[in-house]
């Protein structure tokens, strides 16, 4: 990941600041380019000229564009491409004033103008502009058949036409007409070829990214099933450690209750124990708050006396009057009876 960082951070400063292509890392063939004027029929044209004698001459003779054929190539065999101007003196030059845009822009306005105003148009003229610094601008225009003319003889000598521009403009006027030329197919596949390898460069940074993100989101979506397994398993043992809690508070309330109440059996034995031998016990309840006997005896007021000797009992009455069996001639009693410390139980 370092490494493609590293690699996108050279390609954008590349492009961005220092404008180098792959062109600027492989060994370039410098070609100058053939200056020369072109002046029709025997007679020399130099007015307006920069410095006539630094072009060379091309008239609609064939001898002339062989010369300089013949002498188109530079040392390792490789044609020099041709830019040809053309003197003021064939031209029409016409001032105006346009707005202020981009040279893009002024070249199709000058054309919609010409073609709505003049006789001129695409099919039999060809222009181009000269801007002054007053604001005004030149439009300087040639005629179709002598740019057809200039580019006849250049395809018949064997020469690559680069560019035909007015002879008395700067570097900064555009040419009437551009030809593509070896150069020029270079560049543009070699631009071609650099938009190509950013592109992949920039898929190739998606891609990692994406790959990188996908690992994330299945890292991300496991662990959040495994926290969800883990919550759910969390929550079954909490549920489970209540109800053993709830199981072991139940099993202390029950060890309290039996410490604090006599069990059924211990409370019969004491009774049992108090009770005289003639006395028999039909009936035993016994609850939380207390209890209640009821059976047979000899003597049943004297029963009182004796269920009040023991102190895990209170409030020893009789629940009925003392009634008399009629067969067995026993008493028959009913009475009830409070355990001690029932209410601070309460």
């Amino acid at each position: 990941m370092k490494e493609l960082q590293t690699l996108s951070r050279w390609w954008l400063g590349e492009l961005a600041h220092q404008g180098v292509d792959l062109r600027s890392r492989l060994p370039q063939k410098v070609t100058d380019d053939i200056r020369a004027v072109y002046q029709p029929g025997e007679a020399e044209i130099t007015a307006a000229l920069p410095e006539p004698d630094a072009l060379t001459r091309l008239t609609d003779s064939a001898d002339s564009w062989a010369g300089v054929a013949a002498g188109a190539r530079d040392g390792d065999g490789n044609k020099r491409p041709l830019i040809v101007t053309v003197p003021e003196a064939l031209c029409l030059v016409r001032n105006a004033t346009y707005p202020n845009v981009p040279a893009s822009e002024l070249r199709t306005i000058i054309g919609l103008e010409l073609a709505a105003t003049t006789p001129f148009s695409a099919a039999n003229a060809s222009w181009t502009f000269r801007r002054r610094d007053n604001g005004e601008t030149d439009v300087i225009i040639v005629k179709r058949a002598l740019i057809d003319r200039i580019r006849d003889h250049a395809e018949t000598a064997g020469l690559i036409l680069k560019e035909i521009r007015p002879a008395s403009a700067g570097a900064k006027t555009p040419p009437f007409e551009r030809f593509e030329t070896p150069a020029t197919r270079r560049a543009r596949l070699w631009r071609k070829l650099n938009i190509g390898l950013a592109a992949a460069l920039g898929l190739l940074i998606i891609a990692t990214y994406g790959v990188s993100y996908a690992r994330k989101s299945a890292a991300l979506e496991d662990l959040q099933s495994r926290i969800a397994a883990s919550t759910a398993e969390a929550r079954d043992l909490r549920a489970a450690l209540t109800q053993k809690e709830q199981a072991a508070e139940a099993v202390q309330q029950l060890q309290a209750l039996k410490n604090d109440r006599s069990s059924v059996v211990e409370s019969w034995a004491r009774i049992t124990r108090l009770l005289p031998e003639s006395a028999w016990v039909s009936e035993l309840m016994l609850t939380r708050e207390g209890g209640s006997i009821v059976g047979f005896t000899a003597t049943a007021a004297a029963l009182i006396a004796l269920l009040e000797q023991d102190p895990a009992l209170k409030d020893v009455s009789f629940a009925t009057a003392i009634r008399i069996d009629p067969i067995s001639k026993a008493e028959r009693f009913d009475i009830r009876f409070a355990h001690e410390g029932a209410e601070a139980a309460e």
